[in-house]
Formats: C-alpha cells, structure tokens, sequence
C-alpha cells in the first residue's frame, strides 16, 4: 500500500512539473512577444502544447501572432482549435468570424458570429460582423429592405468607429453595387489613413480607379506597392507586369522588367522573369537567346541557366537534348535543394515522355532526402490523388502546409483530395483558403466561384470573381465567369454590363465571350427573333461565322423546324459543298428523316478523308445503332477501335456494348482501363463503381467500388446518387443508403434497376409496406421478354412481404 502511495505522489509530481513546464514557457514566448521576437516565442509556444495542449493562453497567444504576421491559414487553424477546447472564447470566436468574412466563408462566419454575439451581445466588432453576414443573406435572398437596413447599420458603425473594417466593407459594397466610383475612392482613401497596411484597400482602390478609367493611377500605386512592402515586391511587381501587358504596353513591360533585372540586388528570379516575358511574348526560341546571353556571361547562377536552358529546349522539341543536358548538370553534383529541384523539373519531364516510372523513381529520391520539397510534394500528392490514395496524399499536403502555410498550390491539391474522398465542405473550405493565399489569382478565384455556382451560392461565388477583378483588372476569364453568374441570377443589367466591358478590351477572345454572353441572355428572355437576328449578323465574322452558322441552325431547328433547318443547311452547303463540318450535320439531318443509307455514305466518304476522326465513327456506329442492325453497329465499333485503339469515346461504347451482350468483366476490364488513364472523371468512376457493386459480390471489389465512389456522396445527379447509395447499402450503412436511393428513384422513376436498389433498402429497414409497394413497383417496369437478373428476387419478396402482410 505504501509502495502504491508513493507511486501515486510521484505521479501527481511529474503532473505538477509538466504543467509548470508548460506555464515556463508560455511567459517566456509572453516576454520574447513583448521585445518583438516573434520566432522564439512561438518555438516557446509550441514547446507549451508538446506538454499541455489545452493551454487556453498558449493557444491564443500563438494563433494571434500568427495571424498578425499574415500567416492566415495556421492562425485559422489555432484558433478553431481554441473554441473547440474553450467555446466560450470570445477573442477566437470573433478572430474564425472575421477570418471567414474575409475569406468570404459565410457558413464558418455566421457559426462563428452566432457564438460570439450570445457571449458578448454588445461588443461593437461583433455587431460589425454579424451585421455584415446579415448582408450577405440580405443580398443572396434579394431582400432589399434587409439589406438597406444593413446598410444604414454599417453606416452608423463606422461613424462610431472607423476602425471597423467589416462594416466599412459593407458601405464600400453598396457604394461599388451603385458605381458610385468617386464616394467609393473616398471611402478607401479613409479606411487607408485608419490602417495604412491594408493590402486589401490597395486592391479595392486599384479597380476603383479602373473604373473612372485612371490607369495611370493603378500604374503609379503598383509601383507605390512595392516600394511599400519590399517582402512582397515579387508578387506586386507581377501584378504590374500584368497591368501593363493588359493594356498591350509590351515595349513598356519589357523595358521595366530589363531594368528591374540589371538594378542592384537584382536576383536571378528576375532574370528569370524577363526570359519568361520573351519567351510569352515572343516565343521559345527568343527566350532561348535571352538564356544564352546570360549563359556566356557567366555568373555564379550559371547552372541554373543552363537548366534552363535544358527546359525550353524540351519545349522546342528537341527533348533528348533538353532531358540529356538536365540529367548532365544532376550527374555527379553535390547534394544541394537546388540540384534536387533539377530533379523535379527532369521528372516532369520523364512524365510528359510517358516514362511514368522514371519520373516517380526521381521524384522518390528526391523526397528520401528532402521530404519538404514542395515541388516534389505536389506532384507525389497528385499522383497519390490519381492512385485514390488520397489519405496518404492529405497526411503529406498536411505536413507540406505546415512548413508553408501560405502555399495556394498545396492547398488546391487539397482540396482535390478532399474533392475525390467526397468531402465537399474540407474541399470548399481548402478552395476558400486557396484563393486568399495566391492573392486573389486568377485560377485559384473562378476554380472557387464555380463550386460556389454548382452549390448555387452566387451572390458568394460573385464576390470571389469581383475581388480577384480588382488584382487582375479586365481579365477575360474572370469577366465572363462573372456574366455567367448574372445569368443564372436573371440580372440581366449587369448581364450588359459585363458583356460592355468585354467588347471594350482589344481582344478577340473577349468579343467572343461577349457575344456568348449577349445570346445566353436573349436565350433566356425568350427573344428568339433577336436571338436570330444577332446570330445572322454574326455569320460573316472571320472569327465567330461558323460557330454562329452553326448556333442558328440549331436555332432555326428548336425554334422553325427540322425542314426550315434543312433549307438553311442546304443554303450553307450551296456556297461550301466540300465542308465536312455541314456535310456531318447534313448526315444527321438525313438519319433524322429516316434516310440511313445516304447517311451512312456521306459518314464513309468523310471518314475516307478522315479514319482518324472519333466523332465520325459514333455517329456511323449510333447509326447502326438506331437502325436495329447491332451487328453492323458492332462491326463499326471494332473498325473504329482498330483506328483509334485509345479513344475514350470509342472504348466507353465498347465497354456499354460488352455489358449489354453479358460481358461484364469485360466491361469492367475497359472501365479500369480508362479509369487508370483518366480517374478524374465522374463519369467513368460512376461506371465502374457501378458495375463492381451490382456483378460483383467479393469484398475487395466492394472496397474497390467505395474507394472510387467516395467522390459521388455530394453529388445530385440520380445516378451518381444510385452508384454511392447501393454501394453504402451493401457496406452496411442502410440508413444513410436510404436517403442517396430516394433521391436517385426520384430522379430516374422509369429506370427499374433504381428503383430496385430503394425497394432492397426498404425491405432490409424493414419498412415492409414501403418496400411491398416498391417492388410491385419494379415488378410492373420488369419486361418478361428481357428480365433483369433481379426478376426472380423481386418476385420473391412480394410473395414474402404480401405473406406477412397477412
């Protein structure tokens, strides 16, 4: 017993030093935060959680310094750790709420703000915040008289304090919905004297000044920008870069970005810039030159030239040259970062020459002794990604994160993972913190707005696309992103908004985005007679004429009638009876009118001029196929695959024609195929994970078909909700399955095999006069000259459940 006791007080000892351990270093990281030593004290802070980890002060303290030093992600994550373990924590729950807002995340701002303003109801920045969510929802919803009021709130709390940056958001908001341009820059220049380091406003100001057409103004505070902030010189000195060519300042852009790369304390990644621009601007071969002047002037960078070198000669086709020159610069040289990036970019080059093997090999090695390159990361984690791996891809992007916690890449590669395992709120969230790292960029802000538009959050996805407009004014892409969105909406005055600034850019893909647009528009107005009348005018535009020959047709089609269509087509063919574009549609008008023989010579004498041509040999094979003739469609198919063995178009009909005739491995076989190929398509994962679940009854084909399924789970399509629901009802869960099997036989109410999964899950919850009325249901779809494999069962059960039912 004494033995016990002692035991017992020394552990109560042990406890006590840990904890005064812990409380050590906290005060010291407390006293290193106050002489400004940011690093040390969070090393004092981490070394606090290794011995408590629901230190409340250590906490805070270590997400609020991170947060101050810019480091978003990492402070999100520290302080969401906080209110986990102290949910009454109101600094973390204003800091997540703010943070939200910012990254425009209004689901974890409202959760957020709901907690903070029930601690404290009368704390201004709270009610700045949450008045701001109100916004939004007045926005979304079109409440116009809650968003007034929204307004006026905002109003009254900047003048009560004007540091709130939330509420000033808000007036800036409705100033920019008014185009109130000047009563904007006002409020900018204002918030700008309260918080001179806002990079935020500095963005705003610059799409202000866009507006009232002062390019000079963006061009002299981008410089203004860097000069500011020298840690962020690069990033502002490329978004001048971009400013400039925007405005086709080519002669201007060059000669900044060649003075900029012979300045003093000029680097090599600036060089490396201007080679960029040649070789964007004037081609590879130009570059090449810029590389060879930088190679015969020596320098201590010169290896990394001569990498260059290797690169944009690969890019010029001369590949053996390019991958030898690489593998010569690797051979033999110490062990440093830099040689190990060389190996990244050889890999990538193995990868694109199909040496899949020697690409993973390098990237491998280079991971074995340097498991933080980034480079190297990225692509092992796509790969993972590819392979369905996607736990082991999420620890490594993890891990990646924590040593750059600011890295958008990583971050979109998350996302994908979270994206393939099905996990549509991490995926979301990931995209949300992705475009506020890259600074608003163009590819991380419309991959974010439109899953924000597939979850028909458009008011959201159109302030993404709206903020990365101030970054990267008069961006095509953006624009037309955001004329899409004022579609869906039905805004049609801001639809004609867009569609001007389009047309006011010189470039010819934006005119074509805008003509997209303004027939998008008149299509949803129901103004088919001006929706013709554009498409006409259009006809004899050297860049748009066919494109819109073709949209008319199709227009007179729907609108006028396959015979008006047939004239007009007629009309086309008159002036250009040798092309193949009309002679197609001239096939398929035939086959339409019931004429297959002078279809399917029109089909075969183009495919003599073209054997190469998939589209060709679908429709021939459809053909065949409407015709009733399956061997001869069979017959066409093999001679299409003989063609165009990898065609994935072509393979996707052979594997639905094996199934049919009863093949199913074989099927499977072509699925797996092309999954291992391409496993970013839905389609293709729906497929195989379908015909897994439903012909297969062995465990690990099961997992299999889960594995690739994970993805489907968020999904509305029916029969991606079928695929996932009957795979998780065979895994057990027959709760869960119930909801996905519902919706798929809402949507597909005349495909039996559906509506058989929902009468299994029925039956197996017991729900035995559900289930009854189900299988009558399918019973009745059965045909009796072709039953499904499932006939004999359904017959079964009816029989059992009217048993028990009497």
């Amino acid at each position: 017993m004494a033995a016990v006791l002692i035991l017992g007080l020394g552990l109560t000892s042990a406890c006590d030093t840990a904890e005064e351990r812990a409380e050590n270093h906290y005060q010291t990281g407390l006293t290193l935060l106050e002489e400004g030593d940011v690093e040390r004290a969070l090393v004092e802070f981490r070394n606090v959680f290794q011995l408590n980890g629901k230190h409340e002060g250590a906490r805070l303290a270590y997400a609020r310094a991170q947060r101050e030093r810019g480091l978003v992600q990492d402070a999100y994550g520290h302080y969401l750790r906080l209110v986990e373990q102290y949910p009454e924590n109101l600094e973390g729950r204003r800091a997540l709420a703010e943070m939200a807002v910012e990254a425009r995340n209004w689901d974890e701002a409202e959760r957020h703000v709901e907690a903070a303003i029930t601690l404290a109801p009368d704390d201004i920045l709270v009610q700045s915040i949450d008045n701001t969510v109100k916004y939004y929802h007045a926005v979304q919803d079109k409440d116009d008289e809650a968003q007034q009021a929204a307004i006026i709130k905002a109003q009254a709390l900047v003048e009560e304090d004007d540091t709130l940056s939330s509420s000033r958001e808000i007036v800036l908001d409705d100033l920019l919905r008014k185009k109130d341009w000047y009563a904007a820059l006002e409020v900018l220049d204002e918030g700008l004297k309260q918080n001179p380091d806002n990079q935020r406003y500095y963005q705003m100001r610059m799409a202000v000044l866009q507006q009232v057409g002062d390019l000079d103004g963006i061009e002299t505070q981008l410089r203004d920008l860097m000069g500011r902030y020298p840690d962020e010189r690069p990033r502002y000195k490329q978004m001048l870069v971009r400013f400039l060519m925007a405005q086709q300042k080519l002669e201007e852009t060059e000669a900044f970005l060649r003075e900029d790369a012979a300045r003093e304390g000029a680097r090599t990644v600036d060089q490396v810039q201007l080679i960029s621009f040649v070789e964007q601007v004037y081609g590879n071969e130009k570059a090449l030159e810029e590389v060879e002047k930088q190679i015969v002037a020596g320098g201590p960078e010169l290896v990394a030239f001569r990498a260059l070198r290797a690169k944009l000669n690969f890019e010029l086709g001369n590949r053996e040259e390019g991958i030898a020159e690489l593998e010569n610069l690797i051979e033999g040289a110490d062990r440093t970062a830099q040689i190990r990036s060389f190996e990244v970019d050889l890999a990538r080059m193995l990868f694109r020459e199909n040496n899949t093997v020697g690409a993973r090999a390098l990237v491998e090695k280079v991971l074995a002794e340097d498991d933080s390159q980034p480079d190297a990361i990225k692509l092992k984690a796509n790969w993972l990604i590819d392979d369905d791996e996607t736990g082991d891809a999420i620890v490594m992007l993890r891990g990646a994160l924590n040593q750059s916690p600011e890295d958008a890449v990583l971050m979109s590669l998350l996302a994908r993972a979270y994206d393939r395992e099905g996990n549509h709120e991490l995926k979301t969230e990931m995209l949300a913190l992705a475009v506020q790292a890259s600074g608003q960029r163009v590819a991380e802000s419309t991959r974010y707005a439109g899953v924000l538009m597939a979850d028909e959050k458009y008011v959201a996805a159109e302030g993404v696309l709206i903020d990365s407009l101030r970054v990267n004014p008069g961006n095509v892409a953006l624009l037309a992103g955001l004329g899409e969105i004022y579609v869906k909406m039905g805004d049609w005055g801001r639809v004609d908004g867009v569609i001007n600034d389009l047309e006011e850019l010189d470039n010819p893909e934006a005119k074509v985005r805008a003509k997209s647009l303004t027939a998008q528009k008149l299509a949803q107005q129901n103004k088919g007679e001006d929706l013709t009348a554009m498409l006409e005018g259009l006809t004899n535009d050297p860049q748009l004429g066919r494109n819109a020959e073709i949209a008319l047709l199709r227009t007179k089609l729907a609108d006028e009638g396959p015979e008006a269509a047939q004239t007009y087509l007629d009309s086309l063919l008159a002036e250009n009876p040798d092309d193949p574009a009309l002679l197609f549609m001239k096939a398929g008008f035939l086959a339409g009118f019931d004429k297959p023989d002078e279809a399917e010579k029109i089909f075969r004498e183009l495919l003599a001029d073209s054997p190469k041509a998939p589209n060709l040999w679908i429709a021939l094979y459809r053909l065949k196929s409407q015709t009733g003739d399956q061997d001869a469609a069979d017959a066409v198919l093999d001679e299409a695959l003989s063609e165009l063995p990898e065609d994935g178009n072509l393979l996707w009909a052979k594997a639905g024609q094996l199934e049919r005739d009863g093949d199913v491995e074989g099927a499977i076989a072509i699925y797996e195929a092309m999954y291992e190929k391409n496993s970013n398509s839905l389609i293709i994962a729906n497929n195989l994970a379908s015909l897994l679940s439903n012909h297969r009854d062995d465990e690990a084909s099961l997992s299999r078909a889960y594995t690739v399924s994970r993805r489907l789970r968020d999904s509305d399509v029916p029969a991606f909700q079928d695929t996932f629901g009957w795979i998780t009802f065979q895994r057990g869960s027959h709760e869960t399955s119930l909801d996905y099997l519902r919706s798929a036989a809402a949507g597909l109410p005349n495909d039996a095999s559906v509506q058989y999964h929902l009468a299994v899950n029925l039956a197996a919850l017991a729900r035995n006069q559900e289930a009854l009325e189900q299988f009558r249901k399918v019973a009745e779809m059965i045909n009796p000259d072709n039953p499904p494999a499932f006939a004999d069962e359904v017959k079964a059960e009816i029989d059992r459940l009217e048993g028990n039912a009497n």
